[in-house]
């Protein structure tokens, strides 16, 4: 193996490695410390892959012929992976002060740092055999994230994730098996490996699009596509908030780098367009949008209101990916790359409100947070900008990207123009649901007791992240060319 693959496995492999450093009894209370230094190499080795990869096929395990184990930097990998490689080491940082009063810390921060490496893994998958099983491990590594409290919503909310990602899992597997059967190569191919030839001598199109469309619906559970959705407003709110940050702003777009391949690397646009597949996704998606965006409009609870939120939004980018055009294809890359910031965001400060002020009071619930501004100004500040972005406010990155979805959307006709409507309509839900939170914590009305008021001392591993995180939301609506650009290239050789 020459220095280049090494180069480009080292972020997949490091984390997974160095995860086993936690369990050592000589770190004694300096895990935190162990697991940021790690983050922050990972974090550096992908930077360095980014820059010098030239996206060359890397074979780690030959099985057969057909069969292995491989990897590609490609520029779709690169991508995700530098998301990533941004978001991971500031919710790692925002964990040190968070988990001191959760422990088991080594435990936690174990899984953490290897589910960095199996994300990169997913990340930069070269064939459907890789991301399946990139995909699953890291099902299994986000298990101990969730239940980590180990009480019992936590457990149960672990269950419900478990079943609904194996059974999400399982309809991907069979579509793996099926595609091979009619494909001229496992390998994944901007505009798809299909034996086309093959396919239209057996006269087996149909049964291609039905196990696309399984293969599609399979990965979308871990992105919460209805009717696979429900696990996220269960599994969320009981993680840890650092959990909730991730599973929320990364490990939903898992799903979609999975359906991505699929789409775009597997099967190809060409042999979507003006399918039936292709219209049931689009509806299933816009059910997705109107569904998340309704039941966190009328949800109380605060995490859980942030949960029903990502069903919501993280379906703007399936609908987006399924319009199978440029237009659609910027905009959900952009709107992957905002909602990661601006939901990871919102998490951490949701965090920051329940560590805070938990104590004799019950902060967990949207309608109770009068005041909290005032209190906790640059985390509800924080908030706020995070919240303009997933609304779409102009400036944002939430407001570039569903500009380029309903530009793309446009361009189908009459099921377009119904998915421009829902989007409408649920960037309003999105605005009621967050902005009372918002003026509510600034402006909590003249029966509060201003008198009284108390800033707490946020620690600053606790208030860079957000710092940085809201900034991200907005900066990437600002510099949105820079992502377009990259964006253009990309489509080139896929559409």
């Amino acid at each position: 193996m020459d220095s280049m693959s090494v180069i480009n496995l080292l972020p997949v492999i490091f984390p997974v490695i160095a995860s086993l450093g936690l369990f050592s009894r000589k770190l004694d209370e300096d895990h935190h410390i162990y697991a940021g230094v790690m983050t922050f190499l990972n974090s550096i080795f992908i930077i360095y892959a980014t820059i010098i990869s030239d996206g060359h096929l890397i074979i780690l395990w030959r099985i057969n012929s057909e069969l292995s184990i491989a990897f590609k930097f490609d520029a779709a990998a690169k991508a995700f992976s530098c998301l990533i490689a941004f978001i991971w080491p500031l919710v790692t940082l925002y964990a040190f002060e968070y988990l001191r009063r959760r422990p088991p810390v080594d435990r936690f921060y174990a899984f953490f740092l290897a589910t960095f490496g199996i994300l990169v893994g997913v990340a930069s998958a070269a064939n459907l055999l890789t991301l399946y099983l990139f995909y699953e491990l890291m099902t299994f590594l986000t298990l101990p994230l969730v239940m980590h409290s180990q009480q019992r919503e936590a457990i149960r909310g672990t269950v419900k994730y478990l079943l609904y990602s194996i059974t999400g899992a399982a309809m991907a597997l069979g579509g793996f098996f099926f595609l091979k059967n009619y494909s001229v190569s496992l390998d994944f191919i901007p505009g798809g490996f299909l034996d086309l030839t093959k396919i239209q001598a057996s006269g087996s199109k149909n049964l291609i699009l039905t196990i696309t469309f399984i293969t599609l619906l399979g990965f979308g559970a871990k992105a919460g596509l209805v009717p696979l959705h429900s696990w996220l407003p269960t599994a969320h709110p009981v993680a840890p908030t650092p959990a909730s940050a991730v599973l929320s702003g990364i490990i939903t777009k898992a799903g979609v780098i999975a359906m991505f391949r699929v789409i775009y690397f597997s099967v190809g646009a060409e042999f979507l367009r003006d399918t039936w597949v292709q219209r049931a996704l689009i509806c299933i998606s816009l059910l997705t949008i109107f569904t998340g965006s309704m039941m966190a409009f009328i949800e109380k609870h605060l995490k859980k209101r942030i949960a029903w939120s990502s069903v919501s939004q993280v379906s703007y980018v399936v609908f987006a990916m399924m319009l199978l055009n440029s237009d659609g294809l910027t905009g959900a890359i952009i709107q992957v790359t905002a909602h990661a910031m601006a939901k990871s965001c919102l998490f951490l400060s949701a965090g920051v409100v329940i560590y805070f002020t938990m104590q004799g009071n019950n902060y967990h619930y949207a309608d109770q947070l009068q005041g909290i501004g005032r209190e906790l100004p640059i985390t509800m500040t924080c908030f706020a900008l995070a919240s303009i972005s997933l609304i779409g406010l102009p400036i944002s990155g939430g407001f570039v990207g569903k500009w380029f979805i309903a530009s793309g959307a446009l361009e189908l006709g009459n099921i377009g123009i119904l998915g421009v409507a829902i989007l409408m309509i649920s960037a309003l839900l999105t605005a009621g649901y967050l902005f009372p939170i918002i003026t509510d914590a600034f402006f909590p009305g003249e029966e509060y007791d201003y008198g009284g008021v108390i800033p707490f001392h946020m620690p600053l591993t606790m208030r860079i992240p957000i710092l940085f995180l809201s900034a991200g939301a907005i900066l990437t609506g600002l510099f949105a060319n820079l992502i377009i650009n990259f964006v253009t290239q990309l489509i080139h050789g896929i559409l």
